[in-house]
């Protein structure tokens, strides 16, 4: 079973989530725990434990979960780190590439260059454009 499907059994089905086998939810054990530590840290770090019977951890996230919770909430489905920079990178509409050639030529750390566009975008973003016009006319 995939973790997706696992997830939405341990929130949604109870009858579905007494037929896994107990060798099911210890393989999913660590990403429930980690899941299970955006919303309810202080529970996750409690039952965090070295030899902790890990399907009986998950059998208390299931009961814990069913009784706030009638469907899988978002806070489960968190943004990997991938997904997140290219959502970042189609709000500032400047590559990672131009960025380091940027920080190359001026011999700038790439970090002040991310403040920047952080804090003065529009004046950023008109600069990193000129530079990029200027690269391609070479």
């Amino acid at each position: 079973m995939e973790l997706f499907d696992f997830i939405k059994v341990l929130f949604t089905d109870p009858g579905e989530y007494s037929k896994v086998p107990a060798g099911e939810k210890r393989k999913q054990f660590f990403m429930i725990q980690r899941r299970m530590a955006i919303n309810f840290p202080l529970q996750a770090s409690v039952l965090q434990q070295n030899k902790i019977n890990q399907s009986a951890v998950v059998d208390f996230w299931q009961r814990f979960v069913r009784k706030q919770y009638k469907y899988v909430p978002g806070w489960m489905y968190t943004k990997g780190v991938k997904k997140a920079q290219e959502f970042k990178e189609k709000k500032t509409s400047v590559s990672e590439s131009l960025i380091t050639e940027y920080s190359r030529y001026f011999k700038i750390d790439r970090k002040s260059i991310v403040d920047a566009l952080e804090f003065y975008p529009d004046q950023m973003i008109k600069q990193l454009k000129d530079f990029e016009k200027i690269i391609n006319q070479k």
